[in-house]
Order: structure tokens, then sequence, then C-alpha cells
């Protein structure tokens, strides 16, 4: 008689990865409701520049527009086109005129100038990106000498972060929010 043997996976280990998706979960509803806090928290100030990377519909655009105030500016990138249309008439809801719309096809590098950004903002978009590497390469050219990535990678692990983002001449700075948001300044 022949014997058949099923590997079913442990109760205890699908309920611990259940509890910790549910736990990023309900963190990443928090800090969608608590943005503006969230950005003055990881450094967006007054009359700074910020890129807004992956902005989908504006969750911290708006937000991080409102921070840096009429003398600063918020650049919101996104392939979306529907999701850049949201993030215009929600400024235009809010009366907001520094947000500037990038279109981008995710071919092309950033179409920005070398060392104009103060603040980065990756938040739940890494793990989208086909070539992180040249997102981080990019984000070294971008900034400015004293800028900073501020990175929320919540579906990826953090050591894979820290080994793009040292690997790209960027060095952790800070970590905010029991250590879910990384901030890492150019190395």
């Amino acid at each position: 008689m022949r014997s058949y043997s099923l590997e079913v996976s442990h109760p205890v280990g699908i309920a611990t990865k259940a509890l910790r998706i549910f736990e990023e979960l309900r963190f990443k509803r928090w800090l969608n409701k608590n943005a503006s806090e969230v950005l003055a928290e990881v450094g967006v100030r007054a009359g700074q520049v910020v890129l807004d990377f992956g902005c989908g519909s504006g969750t911290y655009t708006i937000p991080a527009a409102k921070l840096v105030g009429a003398e600063g500016r918020v650049y919101a990138l996104d392939i979306s086109k529907k999701a850049l249309d949201q993030v215009e008439k929600k400024a235009k809801q809010e009366e907001l005129k520094n947000i500037v719309r990038i279109d981008a096809s995710g071919e092309e590098g950033i179409r920005l100038e070398d060392k104009t950004i103060d603040l980065m903002l990756l938040f739940d978009i890494l793990h989208k990106i086909d070539n992180s590497e040249a997102l981080f390469d990019e984000a070294h050219r971008i900034l400015k000498s004293d800028g900073v990535v501020s990175i929320y990678p919540m579906h990826l692990a953090e050591e894979e972060v820290e080994r793009l983002a040292t690997r790209r001449g960027f060095q952790l700075k800070d970590r905010k929010f029991q250590g879910r948001i990384l901030i890492y300044s150019r190395a």
C-alpha cells in the first residue's frame, strides 16, 4: 500500500502571517488618515521642494503642499494619468497652486534638474518598481546635498531597502513610527 503525505502549513505560522498583514494594513490606514502629522515628523517643512514619487491620487501630495506653503513646491509624479487628474482636482478644490504634475511613463528617468529636491517620498511604492537601483540612482541625482528620502516599504523587507539604499549612496538617518518609516540621507 502506498503512503502519501500532505504538506500542511503550520496553523500558528499562518496566523502569525495573517496578523502581520492585518497590523500593516491597520498602520497604512492610520498613516493615510494622519498624513500631515506624519509628513511633518519625517521632515516636510515650509519652503521645501518635495517629490511625491508614485503619488497616486494625492494622499500625501496634498498635505505636503500645505506644509511647504506658497514658497515651497511639491512635484506629484505618477504613471497614472487618472490619478494625476485626481491630484489636480483636489489641489484646485484646496486652492493649492504649488503642486507640479509630472506624467511618467516609467521608461525615462525623473525629469527634474540635479540637486533640486529637499525631500523625496517613497511611500508604499518600491515594490512596484522594476528597477529600484535606477530609482535610487535618480534619487541621489535629484536630491540636494542635505536632501533625504523618506520610505514606507510596506511590501518589502527592511533589509532589502537597506541593501538598495546603501549600495546607491544613502545611509539610514532615522526611523519613525515604530521603525516603519525609514529616512535616508545622501552619504
